[in-house]
């Protein structure tokens, strides 16, 4: 399962409240002390979602199921049958991220 599932957040729409939101929910609907198992899944979501920064890392570098290189994650990929398309993260904020990667 990706991140944008366990937590229950549309990729194309998800933005740091968004994302906050849908953790604090589950949090409470699975706490720690009673769903140890599910709330590290929860949480370990959360942290690859929870600002831009990560967002952005996530995309860049996570591998998911049926995409061979990082980068593909990148291409705007459409199914035939009406398939929703994976939305890229905006150019701007991919470039500015990758300018400060490089200069460290």
């Amino acid at each position: 399962m990706t991140p944008y599932e366990i937590l229950a957040v549309d990729p194309q729409q998800a933005d740091d409240q968004i994302v906050r939101r849908a953790y604090l929910e589950l949090v409470r609907r699975y706490p720690p002390d009673r769903f140890p198992d599910r709330f590290q899944a929860i949480h370990a979501a959360y942290e690859q979602l929870k600002d831009e920064r990560s967002r952005l890392e996530y995309y860049l570098f996570d591998r998911h199921p049926g995409i061979s290189l990082p980068f593909e994650v990148l291409r705007e990929e459409r199914g035939d049958a009406g398939e929703q398309s994976r939305k890229p993260p905006d150019f701007n904020h991919l470039q500015r991220y990758l300018r400060q990667w490089m200069s460290r």
